[in-house]
């Protein structure tokens, strides 16, 4: 039993340490949206928070490849 004990204290210290939490931005900043998204299959719920100028090069770099994406169907036919 105490080995069991010896493996298992290190192995829930290691899984506890895992990775520092991230910076947390201030929402109540202008232009700053956040959204809260869960996975399919997990349970676990992530907090997204991003300014007007990252959401808009987010659309513009979806448009860019749907516009690549577009090219390559047109030269294939």
């Amino acid at each position: 039993m105490k080995r069991f004990l010896l493996i298992l204290l290190p192995a829930s210290l290691i899984g506890c340490a895992g990775t520092p939490p991230e910076q947390e931005v201030n929402a109540s900043e202008p232009g700053v949206h956040c959204e809260r998204d869960q996975a399919t299959g997990s349970r676990m719920i992530t907090t997204r928070c991003r300014t007007a100028a990252q959401r808009e090069q987010d659309k513009r770099d979806v448009d860019a490849m749907n516009e690549a994406s577009r090219r390559m169907r047109n030269t294939r036919q």
